[in-house]
């Protein structure tokens, strides 16, 4: 249940993904990370294979992960 609260936050976080990616105030080496973490989930390359029986939820959460994890570090460096 605590995993289904947790995607939905990060689904409701897509639309300020983008202006603060354009923001001057965010480091520009979190949004580097960012990119690249998020490259690295939808690139045709596993690296970390995919959970057996789960095919592309696994990446789907781990791209919102990347995402959550993103629009947080990036607003409270804005506050």
């Amino acid at each position: 249940m605590k995993l289904f609260r947790m995607l939905s936050a990060a689904v409701a976080e897509i639309p300020r993904l983008l202006p603060l990616m354009r923001d001057a105030r965010v480091p520009l080496w979190s949004k580097i990370v960012a990119g690249v973490l998020a490259a690295l989930v939808v690139s045709p390359f596993d690296l970390l294979g995919d959970i057996p029986l789960l095919g592309l939820v696994d990446d789907a959460t781990l791209l919102l992960f990347v995402l959550h994890t993103f629009v947080n570090f990036a607003e409270r460096r804005l506050a």
